[in-house]
């Protein structure tokens, strides 16, 4: 069971997030309850119940039972999630993650062999127009 990783310590990464900086790591045989917060990449691989928050990537790593509300900037699965998931920039599921909940994100990917449970709503922000742009389109639609 680890928890927290030094940066630079690849000893215990996962195929998945080998050759990749995580602050934080949750290994299997851990078990958490509550609302975890995180800022910079994590890897979650243990049980997890209540909520998730992350302002970083999140992996969830082969071995991660989440039973949680997941909500994140890049967020990707190959675990199994009980939960909606809602994911700013990017949620890629991945082979052979197990997704029973709503999903929501503006760019999604589904690997083939994925089994995900649930309804999806992909929303995008409307690009910011600036001054110029604004113009242009004014003077097209006249």
């Amino acid at each position: 069971m680890a928890f927290g990783k030094e940066k630079g310590d690849e000893s215990s990464t996962t195929p998945y997030t080998q050759n990749r900086s995580v602050e934080a790591f949750l290994g299997q045989g851990s078990k958490v309850t509550g609302n975890l917060n995180f800022t910079g990449p994590v890897e979650l691989d243990g049980f997890i119940e209540g909520e998730i928050d992350s302002k970083g990537r999140l992996d969830i790593g082969e071995g991660a039972v989440i039973n949680a509300r997941i909500t994140g900037t890049e967020i990707r699965v190959r675990g199994t999630v009980n939960g909606d998931i809602t994911a700013t920039e990017r949620l890629s599921l991945l082979k052979p993650a197990k997704i029973v909940g709503n999903i929501t994100s503006s760019n999604l990917s589904i690997e083939e062999g994925v089994v995900f449970e649930g309804t999806c709503s992909m929303k995008r922000q409307a690009p910011q127009l600036t001054d110029a742009s604004k113009d242009a389109v004014k003077a097209a639609n006249k």
